[in-house]
């Protein structure tokens, strides 16, 4: 008989499914890795799990105390969960463009959360991560401050990236993420470059992000706003490791989105936007790759976050990402 003990347990083994939307039939063989399939639907259960047990081990973090971090929501409901199992008090801020259902996942776990102004910028008094440093530093608060923690970038290293590599048996060619904090793209794409630095690690990035540009050029431009939710940034994070990126792939929102639906419409795996963005940027590099080579991409979390949004018509075309004579259906 398999059991387990606890939720945490379950953190993390996530399988690989084979891809076929936008893959040519003699082309590579593609891959992704279903992180929606962690307890709390998404990728984030890694780092959270990670660190705060570090932290509770180190004895930095004991039961009661309150941990706080800003978030789009999926490190909000994997930081709460992990907080409630661990006995801990959770605080997360998040901007208003996080969908409702994320908002309220985070708040299922018992956590508090605070809402800030969806136009602010990084450094903005009043946006998200300000908020989040602020009240840590004021309370005493644990700040899991996930943009800049080089055990984000570790829990990666230990996990996701050795699980990809044990799991393709070692012929994993291309490896494809979203970056957002950059900890998943860094960690993972650090171990696979460690056992085999032939492989090629490519970094999505939504337009209006200013990582592209840093990362390829070194350059630090202004971005500007964009919809998908987890992944680019409007500054420069230390979560990620330039060094480690051979590509980066830009996609829009209305490509990410358009393929999300594609994907759960032509082959069941419902994932969220940026689940979309890679599939999206997945098929653009397989049109020049070969039947011996093997795409590994990060589905970060689950299509059922996003109702409201990428899956739902009015939206969508709302925001002029679906022609009315299309939605039905679609």
């Amino acid at each position: 008989m398999k059991t387990y003990d606890s939720i945490l347990d379950l953190v993390g083994r996530t399988p690989l499914l084979r891809l076929r939307t936008g893959i040519p039939p003699d082309g590579p063989k593609a891959f992704v890795k279903l992180e929606f399939l962690n307890p709390t639907g998404s990728i984030k259960d890694r780092m959270c799990h990670h660190i705060i047990m570090k932290a509770m081990k180190s004895a930095e973090l004991k039961p009661g105390d309150t941990v706080i971090d800003n978030t789009s929501g999926n490190t909000g409901s994997a930081l709460a969960m992990v907080a409630s199992v661990m006995g801990l008090k959770a605080i997360l801020v998040t901007p208003e463009k996080t969908s409702q259902e994320k908002v309220d996942l985070i708040k299922s776990y018992g956590a508090e959360v605070i809402v800030t102004p969806e136009d602010a910028l990084h450094h903005d008094p009043e946006g998200c991560y300000m908020v989040a440093r602020r009240l840590a530093k004021e309370n005493g608060y644990f700040d899991l401050n996930q943009y800049d923690s080089q055990d984000n970038v570790e829990s990666h290293y230990v996990s996701t990236g050795p699980e990809i590599y044990e799991d393709t048996d070692g012929k994993v060619t291309h490896f494809v993420a979203g970056i957002g904090t950059g900890g998943t793209f860094s960690g993972a794409a650090r171990y696979l470059k460690d056992r085999n630095p032939d492989i090629k690690a490519i970094a999505v990035d939504p337009e209006g992000s200013i990582f592209a540009e840093y990362i390829m050029h070194n350059k630090e431009i202004e971005g500007y706003a964009y919809k998908v939710e987890g992944i680019g940034s409007d500054v420069v994070t230390k979560a990620m490791h330039p060094d480690v990126v051979d590509e980066v792939v830009t996609v829009s929102d209305k490509d990410s989105f358009t393929r999300a639906r594609l994907v759960a419409r032509e082959e069941g795996i419902c994932g969220g936007g940026s689940s979309g963005s890679v599939a999206f940027a997945m098929e653009q590099i397989a049109q020049r790759l070969g039947p011996d080579d093997l795409i590994v991409g990060i589905f970060a979390d689950a299509g059922i976050r996003y109702l409201s949004k990428c899956f739902n018509d009015a939206w969508m075309q709302r925001h002029g990402y679906l022609p009315k004579m299309e939605a039905r259906g679609r």
